[in-house]
C-alpha cells in the first residue's frame, strides 16, 4: 500500500456519529475557502452605523418632501453588526416607500463589495412629526355652529404627511363640521365644511350678467344651499327655473 506517500496523506478521515468530516492542513485549508473568520471577514459594519446611515437618509427624504414642522425620528427595529470580506465597502441607503406618519417606515441599507452586491439591512423607524392646531374641546355634530368656546390651540400629533391644520379662528368662521367630531380633533380643511345658508322655498336675489351689465331679480330657491353650491332657483316673475352658485344667504349667481 503507498497511499501514506500520496497527496491523501493530507488527510485525517474521522468518523463521528456514523459520518465523517475532513480536516485540512491550514495550506489546504485556506485554498479551499478556509481560514479564521477574522480572516474571512475582516471588515465590521456596526449596528451604530447602519442606524446613522439610515436615520440621515430618512432625514433627507422626510425634507424632500417638503416637510417643515419639527419632528422626532426613532429606530423602532434595530439590526445587527455585519462582517463583511476584505474590498472596497459602500453603503448604499434607500427608502422605497413613503414616509408613514404612524406605524413604521423601513429603510434599506445595501452593502457592496468591490462594487458587487454582498448583503442588505433592513431598519424600521417610527417618523412622528408635531404641530400646532385649533382641537375641539368638545364633541361636535356634523352642521352644528362652532362657537369660539368650542375650540382651542394645542400641540398635536400629525397622523398623515398630507394634513394641514388650521390655526386662526377666522378660518373656521361660517364652516361647520362635515361630520361627527370628537373631543381633542383637529381641524383641517378636509373635516369641515360652508354652512347651509340657504334652505328650500327661501326667497333669493338672482343676479346674472349680459353684455358686462349686472341684472338682478327675485327669486325662490328650490334646494337647499351651502355658499359655493349649486342650486335651482325659480324666478318669481318669469317662472323661469335656472342653475346658479350660493354667494351667501341671499343671493344667488347664475350664468358666467
Amino acid at each position: 500500500m503507498h497511499w501514506k506517500n500520496s497527496l491523501l496523506a493530507v488527510f485525517v478521515l474521522c468518523t463521528v456519529w456514523g459520518g465523517f468530516f475532513c480536516l485540512l492542513p491550514p495550506s489546504v485549508a485556506s485554498a479551499y475557502g478556509g481560514g479564521t473568520q477574522a480572516e474571512k471577514y475582516p471588515q465590521r459594519v456596526t449596528a451604530a452605523q447602519f442606524d446613522q446611515y439610515a436615520s440621515e437618509k430618512l432625514e433627507e427624504a422626510l425634507v424632500a418632501t417638503g416637510e417643515t414642522r419639527s419632528h422626532d425620528i426613532t429606530l423602532a427595529r434595530p439590526t445587527r453588526d455585519m462582517k463583511a470580506p476584505p474590498g472596497e465597502l459602500i453603503c448604499q441607503v434607500d427608502v422605497p416607500n413613503a414616509i408613514r406618519y404612524t406605524g413604521t417606515t423601513p429603510v434599506h441599507v445595501s452593502v457592496y463589495v468591490n462594487q458587487v452586491f454582498y448583503r442588505r439591512q433592513i431598519l424600521y423607524y417610527r417618523v412622528t412629526v408635531h404641530d400646532t392646531a385649533l382641537v375641539t374641546t368638545r364633541d361636535l355634530k356634523p352642521d352644528e355652529t362652532i362657537g369660539a368656546g368650542d375650540v382651542k390651540l394645542a400641540d398635536v400629533t400629525v397622523d398623515e404627511p398630507a394634513a394641514r391644520y388650521l390655526k386662526e379662528f377666522s378660518e373656521i368662521a361660517g364652516r361647520v363640521p362635515s361630520r361627527f367630531l370628537s373631543t381633542g380633533k383637529p381641524l383641517s380643511d378636509s373635516v369641515l365644511q360652508n354652512a347651509r345658508v340657504i334652505e328650500v322655498n327661501t326667497p333669493v336675489t338672482i343676479v346674472s350678467s349680459f353684455n358686462g351689465v349686472e341684472v338682478r331679480a327675485e327669486g325662490t330657491a328650490l334646494q337647499r344651499g351651502r355658499i359655493g353650491d349649486r342650486i335651482r332657483v325659480k324666478n318669481t316673475r318669469s317662472g323661469k327655473l335656472l342653475l346658479g352658485t350660493v354667494i351667501d344667504a341671499h343671493t344667488v349667481q347664475v350664468g358666467s
